[in-house]
């Protein structure tokens, strides 16, 4: 049976197909001002995604959401949609030099290094969120709630986007035991709420800790299970770290 694979964001043009996004999530308010939306810098429509500043020149996201070198714009306004051009930070968008969508411990082999930074112009406003320790998720036992925050469309539609570019947040749950993905990816219960279309990128966080960000999911409605790119294995944490902070 050929198997379904929807990354947890969507290229927000004109259409897209139907589904939810941060399901059973609320407004974050300011609770996460770190996590910004990210979209292409030129005009017309562009894909969009959600990340993490970490520090005053890097930003974090998902490797599967841009072209490598495209020149992005982020918000961290709580609706981007109400963003000023004041509210706007412009970077370089680049992707892990090993991310690969058919390389990887996927499923099945889908993709690898699902991770990238955005290296902006000017200084990013904190406070930003902290990397995890080495190893922290293997650690943690089943069911550790964690965070996911996201800008993702938050409702269903039937023709156009229009529900999509404010900053939401949901609690999910680590899911127990050790599969196939587990050394690249963490595995959160979606079954309360979970990351969809938009929301690629946005961080799965302990506290302000940024333990992974949200990649793909196996299902037309994002249900079930959802897989995060973890940040605390060497392969992410040497990329992320190689660029000034």
């Amino acid at each position: 049976m050929k198997r379904l694979l929807l990354v947890a964001a969507v290229a927000l043009a004109a259409f897209v197909p139907p589904a939810y996004a941060i399901l059973g999530g609320e407004p974050d308010g300011n609770a996460h001002p770190y996590v910004g939306f990210v979209r292409f810098a030129g005009p017309g429509p562009s894909p969009t995604c959600s990340g993490t500043a970490i520090s005053e020149h890097r930003f974090v996201t998902a490797a599967h959401c841009f072209p490598p070198g495209l020149p992005v714009r982020i918000t961290f306004v709580e609706n981007a949609r109400l963003a000023a051009p004041s509210d706007w930070f412009f970077g370089m968008f680049v992707p892990h030099p090993g991310w690969c969508p058919a390389c990887g411990p996927g499923v099945p082999n889908l993709d690898t290094n699902d991770v990238a930074v955005v290296v902006t112009d000017a200084s990013l406003p904190g406070p930003y969120a902290s990397l995890p320790a080495l190893g922290l998720a293997d650690r943690l036992p089943g069911k550790t709630p964690v965070t996911t925050v996201g800008y993702g469309i938050r409702e269903r539609v039937k023709d156009v986007v229009d529900e999509f570019g404010q900053r939401y947040k949901a609690t999910q749950l680590v899911s127990p035991g050790n599969g196939v993905l587990s050394s690249q990816f963490l595995k959160l219960s979606a079954s309360k709420g979970g990351a969809c279309f938009g929301d690629s990128g946005g961080p799965n966080l302990l506290g302000t800790t940024l333990l992974a960000v949200n990649s793909f999911t196996i299902n037309q409605n994002c249900a079930g299970n959802t897989y995060s790119n973890r940040l605390d294995i060497p392969a992410t944490r040497d990329f992320v770290a190689s660029f000034p902070r």
